[in-house]
């Protein structure tokens, strides 16, 4: 009867431990941002940049945002699985601004 309770005991945390692993694998995955650069027409100062950064910031999926009126862009990271540039496009039009391109970044490309 020992024997039977071990086995069982072993074959039940096999088991649990297995399943963690995937929850564990799937929730890095897409924890993953990516990085765009969005051109970004109409911004003449600093308070532009704050209402780009505040309209994009507030949006689900959105990790980052630092815009530039001196260059005419926001750098976005943001999390494809829960938000697509469509929605960023149209956070930046909604705010009055034109978006000229998207066009992806690699992250050793951003300022510090």
């Amino acid at each position: 009867m020992t024997t039977r309770f071990i086995l069982l005991l072993f074959l039940i945390v096999s088991i649990s431990c297995t399943g963690n692993s995937k929850k564990t694998e799937k929730s890095a995955v897409t924890e993953e941002a990516s990085l765009i650069e969005v051109s970004i027409g109409g911004m003449t100062c600093s308070g532009c940049e704050q209402t780009i950064q505040n309209n994009i910031g507030n949006l689900e999926g959105i990790k980052s945002v630092k815009a530039s009126f001196a260059l005419g862009n926001a750098v976005i990271a943001y999390f494809p699985g829960k938000i697509d540039t469509i929605k960023i496009k149209e956070a930046v039009t909604g705010s009055g601004y034109t978006v000229n391109k998207f066009q992806p970044v690699q992250p050793e490309e951003v300022e510090k």
